[in-house]
């Protein structure tokens, strides 16, 4: 190979690298229902999202504060106390299909391993706009 055709492919290989790098930058706008409180009717629940699978960050509503992504496979992302950055209760759990675009929120329920669905919704994926930093 000589040396104009190699640095052809390396000038491919570089400008490929940042789209390659945005797919795991994204937003997710979700709408869906929520339990409010046991026994009344489900509600409307529209929530977003933004991940950054690179930096294992995330946040949601008005991102105020990033979290670290507790874990990511190729089919989930899931988010541990999840709604602890809105002031919402500790143990809540948001699981993300990679898949479907289906997102779970549940409490945990102690050592009986048990759950308790708060909210279900389908998510469709939006710009990213970015998550704040740490300053120190």
């Amino acid at each position: 190979m000589n040396i104009k055709m190699t640095a052809i492919m390396a000038l491919a290989c570089l400008s490929a690298a940042p789209a390659m790098a945005a797919s795991n930058q994204f937003g997710l706008n979700c709408k869906g229902v929520q339990e409010k409180k046991t026994g009344m009717k489900s509600a409307e629940w529209t929530e977003r999202y933004r991940i950054d699978l690179d930096a294992k960050r995330w946040c949601r509503g008005a991102c105020k504060t990033g979290a670290a992504i507790d874990m990511v496979t190729a089919d989930q992302i899931m988010l541990r106390d999840s709604r602890a950055t809105v002031g919402g209760p500790a143990d809540v759990v948001t699981t993300i299909s990679r898949i479907d675009g289906k997102v779970s929120e549940f409490v945990e329920m102690g050592w009986s391993g048990s759950t308790f669905e708060l909210a279900n919704a389908k998510c469709t994926k939006s710009a990213y706009v970015g998550i704040p930093g740490n300053r120190f």
